[in-house]
């Protein structure tokens, strides 16, 4: 028994159709969250910190609704759209970054355990390096990471390259599971 090409393209249509009804019958399902709670729209501002409920995450509102009522979030290194419906407003600070104190002379420095280049020129991304690699030796650390993301690869190679002959570095390596993998490069400095 054969088919014909229409058979086979209304059968198709027919399973698309409802395939787009289970996807609709369960976005709406999701929860907001306790009603009393949600964020209105109009109550968020960029740098707010907001809980997503139904993802068990905690972010800062990068950008305010869009027509369809997103707002883009920020939950650690993720960035995503969400209703503004799904999210509530939370005085919880998001995730503190580490950082050492130390005095070096009479100056106390503040600096942070790693350094986030991503998105940066590759020149940009070395002087950017180097200056905190200054600072890290300044304050006394022995291992900072150099976050540089995965993408094209580029930047990590063009880094690693820069630290073969950085007189800081003792050594270097990319990160381990946990540590951001190939999008980190983790420094022993002398």
């Amino acid at each position: 028994m054969k088919r014909s090409g229409g058979d086979i393209s209304q059968n198709l249509s027919a399973l698309q159709r409802r395939l787009q009804g289970l996807d609709d019958d369960l976005s709406e399902k999701l929860p907001a969250g306790p009603a009393h709670a949600a964020a209105k729209p109009e109550a968020l501002a960029v740098g707010d910190t907001v809980e997503i409920p139904h993802l068990n995450a905690v972010g800062t509102v990068l950008s305010l609704p869009d027509t369809k009522g997103e707002v883009m979030i920020q939950a650690g290194i993720i960035k995503m759209k969400v209703l503004a419906a799904q999210v509530r407003l939370t005085r919880q600070p998001v995730q503190k970054k580490t950082s050492v104190r130390t005095k070096t002379g009479a100056a106390e420095r503040s600096v942070k355990m790693e350094c986030d280049v991503r998105g940066l020129a590759l020149d940009e991304a070395l002087m950017e390096v180097d200056r905190y690699l200054d600072m890290a030796v300044m304050a006394g650390l022995h291992e900072v990471s150099i976050i540089h993301g995965k993408g094209t690869g580029t930047l990590r190679a063009g880094i690693q390259q820069h630290l073969k002959n950085t007189r800081q570095v003792k050594s270097y390596r990319l990160g381990l599971y946990g540590e951001g993998e190939s999008g980190v490069t983790v420094v022993e400095l002398k």
